[in-house]
C-alpha cells in the first residue's frame, strides 16, 4: 500500500502537466465554410425611350400644300347629261389643327358649261377635315372626308333650258375632288417628312457610342431594340408625329465599348401612346477590401464582452456568395476559432450607405456554436459586426449623378442629330452580389428627344 500511495505521489505532478500540456495544444474549432451558391450574372435592365417628335405648324402645312396642290382640281362631267364643270382653287388655301384632326378650307370657283350655254363663275369655299395614319411602311396616308361648303351658291341658276343646284353639282363631284386632293397631300408630306430615312439615322446613330465625358472617361452606350408609332397629334394650330426608339440605356466608364455588329431597322409598331421615361443605368461598384479597410481598425485587436465571457477579433475577411455577403470571423478568447456570419447588401438611398441586412450565423457556425458556444449565438457581437460593415458610395454615386445630368443635357449622336433632356429623379434599380465586390445600379430617370439640325 505504502508502494502504491508512493507511485500516485510519483505520478501527480507528471499527470497534472500531462493535461495542461494537452489543454494548452487545443486547436481552435472552426465552422465548415458556407457552401458555394451561384451568382446572379445581370443586373436588372430598364427599357427606354429616345422620344423622336416630327413637328410642323398649320402655318407650314398651309405653306407646303398651296405650294402643292394645283390650280385647276376638277374638270368633268356632273349627274346632269352634258353639264359639265370646271373647278379651279381660288386663292390661297387654309390649314387649321384642331381636336387631332387637320381642317382644310379651300376657295374654289365654279364655271358650269351645257353646250352653248354657260354661267359665269361662281365662288364659295369647300372644307375639308384631314385624318393622318402610318401605314407599317413607315408612309403617311390622308383620309379626307367632306365637311360642306359655304352658303354662297345660289339654290337654283339657270342654264339655257336647265334649272339646275349648283350645290347639289358640286356635292356630287366631291369624291374625285377628295381623292386628287388625299394622293397630294400624302405625296408632299411624304416628300417634305421623309419619316423612314430620318428615323434609320437616328436608329444608326444610337448604335455607337458616344463619349460624353474625358475626365472620367465615360461613355453613353445605347442598344436599341424597337421603333414605335403613336397617333397623329393636332392642337392648337401644331401637327406632330410621336416616335419613339425602345433602347436600353447606360453610362459605361473606362476604354471605348466595343462596337457591335449595326442591327438593321425593325418594322414600326403602332401604339396607342408611348412613354417618354428615359432611363440610364450607373453602375457603381464597391469592393469589400475597402469595406474592410474601414472596418478592421474598428474590430480587429479589440475585445468584446458577450454573457460575462469576452473574445478579441484577430482576423476577418469579406465575400460574396450567390446574394449575400459571407463575414468571416477569427476570435481567441473565451471562443477560439472561426465562424461566419451572411447578410443581404442594402443600399439606402437617402445616406447612399451600403450596409448588411438580416445579418445571423450561417448553419454549419450555429451547428459549432451551440454545441460549443452557444453564449455567441444570443451575443452582440453579431450586431457589433453588422454596424461596423457599412461603407458611404456618396462619392461614386454623385458622380454618377453627374454623368447622367451630362448624357441628358445634350449629347450629339452625329452632326445633324443631337439628344437633348434632363434629369427628373435618381433611383435605385438593383444590388449585384459578387465574388470581390457589389455592383449598385442605380437610374437616372427623366425625359429626352432627338432633335434634327
Amino acid at each position: 500500500m505504502n508502494l502504491l500511495k508512493r507511485a500516485f505521489t510519483l505520478l501527480g505532478p507528471v499527470l497534472v502537466a500531462l493535461t495542461l500540456s494537452s489543454c494548452s495544444g487545443v486547436k481552435p474549432m472552426i465552422a465548415e465554410q458556407p457552401q458555394d451558391q451561384a451568382f446572379h450574372t445581370e443586373l436588372k435592365r430598364e427599357m427606354s425611350t429616345v422620344y423622336v417628335p416630327i413637328e410642323a405648324t398649320a402655318a407650314d402645312l398651309t405653306k407646303i400644300l398651296n405650294q402643292a396642290i394645283a390650280i385647276d382640281i376638277y374638270k368633268g362631267s356632273t349627274k346632269y347629261r352634258g353639264l359639265t364643270a370646271d373647278i379651279k382653287r381660288n386663292g390661297p388655301m387654309a390649314v387649321s389643327a384642331v381636336d387631332n384632326y387637320l381642317y382644310l378650307t379651300v376657295p374654289i370657283s365654279l364655271v358650269l358649261n351645257y353646250g352653248m350655254f354657260d354661267i359665269p363663275p361662281v365662288y364659295f369655299k369647300l372644307r375639308f377635315k384631314l385624318a393622318a395614319r402610318i401605314t407599317s411602311d413607315w408612309r403617311l396616308s390622308a383620309e379626307i372626308y367632306y365637311m360642306g361648303l359655304s352658303d354662297l351658291l345660289a339654290e337654283d341658276v339657270g342654264i339655257g333650258p336647265l334649272s339646275i343646284k349648283p350645290r347639289s353639282i358640286v356635292e356630287g363631284i366631291t369624291q374625285p375632288v377628295q381623292r386628287l386632293l388625299s394622293d397630294v397631300i400624302s405625296k408632299t408630306i411624304n416628300a417634305k417628312y421623309p419619316l423612314k430615312p430620318q428615323i434609320a439615322k437616328v436608329w444608326l446613330a444610337a448604335q455607337k457610342p458616344v463619349l460624353l465625358d474625358k475626365r472620367y472617361n465615360a461613355w453613353l452606350r445605347l442598344t436599341p431594340q424597337n421603333v414605335m408609332l403613336s397617333p397623329l397629334y393636332a392642337q392648337h394650330n401644331q401637327v406632330r408625329l410621336n416616335l419613339g426608339l425602345q433602347s436600353f440605356a447606360e453610362l459605361v466608364v473606362g476604354p471605348e465599348p466595343a462596337a457591335r455588329p449595326p442591327v438593321a431597322l425593325p418594322n414600326l409598331t403602332l401604339v396607342n401612346s408611348i412613354d417618354r421615361s428615359f432611363r440610364v443605368s450607373l453602375n457603381a461598384d464597391l469592393y469589400y477590401r475597402d469595406m474592410l479597410a474601414i472596418a478592421s481598425p474598428l474590430l480587429l485587436n479589440k475585445e468584446f464582452a458577450s454573457d460575462g465571457r469576452r473574445i478579441t477579433i484577430k482576423a476577418l475577411d469579406v465575400y460574396g456568395n450567390g446574394d449575400k455577403l459571407v463575414v468571416k470571423v477569427e476570435t481567441v478568447g473565451a471562443f477560439d476559432g472561426t465562424f461566419y456570419l451572411t447578410g443581404k447588401p442594402v443600399l439606402d438611398p437617402r445616406t447612399n450607405v451600403v450596409s448588411m441586412a438580416d445579418v445571423d450565423f450561417d448553419m454549419n457556425s450555429k451547428s459549432l456554436l451551440v454545441q460549443s458556444a452557444g453564449w455567441l449565438l444570443h451575443g452582440a457581437i453579431r450586431g457589433i459586426i453588422q454596424e461596423k460593415l457599412m461603407m458611404d458610395m456618396t462619392p461614386q454615386l454623385d458622380q454618377a449623378r453627374d454623368m447622367a445630368r451630362q448624357a441628358m443635357s445634350q449629347v450629339k449622336l452625329t452632326e445633324n442629330i443631337v439628344l437633348k433632356g434632363s434629369v427628373k429623379a435618381i433611383k435605385l434599380n438593383d444590388v449585384l452580389v459578387q465574388k470581390d465586390r457589389i455592383s449598385v445600379q442605380v437610374y437616372a430617370e427623366g425625359e429626352t428627344a432627338v432633335v434634327f439640325r
